[in-house]
């Protein structure tokens, strides 16, 4: 009778043992386990909380995604404003070229002020050394997406000497002009 009364002690010693535990993960849990875990609730609990981590993980998701869209909007504008400003600086150079052969020309004639051609062909030339370095530099920018208020600057001065030279250009040209007649 004593061995009866102690393997039934043993059988009901290993049966509450299973029921004791909280880890309620089906990998673990054997039979005893899985019987507490589904009796219990704690199956359900453990996938509620396995789809509220995978809900806060796809909003996380989402967040990211939108911030990405974002970003490569913002790159693909900046791409767009160095396009714009290297399709400016290659048409200031070209002006700039022209500028040069008309001026070239014009020291070539008879009876032009020598002083101020050849004063403005240093000032043509100074011009277009500035304007390759403003290429290089944004050729530098298209490398990194965004460009500075200096380089803006820098080409807002360069246009603005451009014209200058254009003017005096065009006035040299009326002179010639008068000087013909």
């Amino acid at each position: 009778m004593k061995i009866q009364i102690f393997i039934g002690l043993t059988c009901l010693g290993l049966l509450f043992g299973g029921c004791a535990g909280k880890d309620y993960d089906p990998q673990k849990g054997g039979f005893f386990g899985g019987v507490a875990g589904l009796s219990s609730g704690g199956y359900k609990d453990r996938v509620q909380d396995r789809e509220a981590r995978l809900a806060q993980l796809r909003a996380t998701q989402q967040q990211l995604n939108a911030e990405t869209a974002g970003l490569e909007g913002q790159k693909s504008a900046a791409l767009v404003k160095v396009g714009k400003d290297k399709a400016r600086v290659s048409s200031m150079q070209a002006e700039i070229a022209s500028l040069d052969k008309k001026s070239k020309a014009l020291a070539a004639k008879d009876g032009a002020d020598k002083q101020r051609v050849a004063d403005l062909q240093k000032r043509t030339a100074a011009l277009k050394k500035q304007m390759a370095k403003q290429s290089s530099s944004l050729d530098a920018l298209e490398g990194s997406g965004l460009g500075d208020q200096e380089v803006d600057l820098r080409r807002k001065q360069l246009e603005q000497q451009r014209n200058a030279l254009r003017r005096e250009y065009e006035l040299l040209m009326k002179m010639q002009m008068e000087l013909a007649r």
